[in-house]
C-alpha cells in the first residue's frame, strides 16, 4: 500500500509540474538556428542603423524567439517579424513588442508554416496605411540564414527540415508529458483497485 501511495503522489507531482511550466518550457528535441539581426545592406531601408537583435528558431519544432534592441518605438508604427525568401509569399511570424528603451521580445509558434525555403528574417515597421496581411515596405534590421536540407539519418547536428509539416497548434512536448502523467495516474489507480480486490477475495 505504501508503494501505491508513493506512485500516486509522484504522478500528481508530475502533473503539477507540467501544469505550472510556462509555454515553450520543453524544447528538448532539435538544435535551433541562431541568426544575428543587423541593419542589413540591400534589405534594411528604415529605422536606426545601430538596431540589432537575435533570432532563435527551429523549423523542426515550429517556434521562434526574437530579441531586439535600439529599436525605439514610433507613434503609429508596430514592429513585426517576417520570414522571407524562397518561392512564395513572406510569412508573418508575429508582432514584436518594443518598450520605450528600444528593447523588444517575441516568443511564438510558427503558425501557417507550409514551406521551408525561407532564407531571411526581417523586422518590418507597420504603419496604418499598410494593408492587413501584407509585409510592410519599411524594413528595419534583418538577418540571413542557410536553407536547410531534408532531415535524414546521418545528417549533421542541428535543426533539420522535417519530413512532415509540424502541428503548429500544439506544444507537443508539454502535451505529451500531460498524457504520460494521466496514463501513470490511471495505471496506479487500476493497480490499487486490483490489489484491494485480491485482498478481499483471499479473506473471503
Amino acid at each position: 500500500m505504501g508503494a501505491m501511495r508513493f506512485a500516486l503522489a509522484a504522478t500528481f507531482a508530475l502533473l503539477a509540474a507540467v501544469a505550472s511550466a510556462g509555454p515553450g518550457a520543453a524544447r528538448a528535441n532539435g538544435v535551433p538556428q541562431l541568426v544575428k539581426l543587423t541593419y542589413l545592406e540591400g534589405i534594411s531601408n528604415w529605422g536606426p542603423k545601430d538596431g540589432e537583435g537575435v533570432l532563435e528558431f527551429s523549423f523542426a519544432e515550429a517556434y521562434a524567439i526574437v530579441n531586439v534592441k535600439n529599436l525605439k518605438p514610433s507613434e503609429g508604427l508596430t514592429y513585426e517579424g517576417w520570414l522571407t525568401g524562397g518561392e512564395g509569399a513572406p510569412l508573418l511570424v508575429g508582432t514584436i513588442a518594443v518598450n520605450a528603451s528600444g528593447i523588444g521580445l517575441l516568443d511564438t509558434r510558427l503558425q501557417n508554416l507550409k514551406r521551408y525555403d525561407y532564407n531571411t528574417f526581417v523586422v518590418a515597421a507597420r504603419g496604418q496605411a499598410v494593408a492587413e496581411g501584407e509585409m510592410p515596405p519599411q524594413r528595419s534590421i534583418a538577418g540571413r540564414f542557410t536553407v536547410l536540407a531534408d532531415g535524414a539519418a546521418g545528417a549533421s547536428a542541428g535543426d533539420v527540415r522535417p519530413a512532415e509539416l509540424p502541428n503548429t497548434g500544439e506544444r507537443a512536448p508539454r502535451n505529451r508529458l500531460v498524457r504520460v502523467g494521466f496514463t501513470m495516474l490511471a495505471a496506479a489507480s487500476l493497480a490499487l483497485v486490483f490489489k484491494r480486490t485480491r485482498k478481499r477475495s483471499r479473506s473471503s
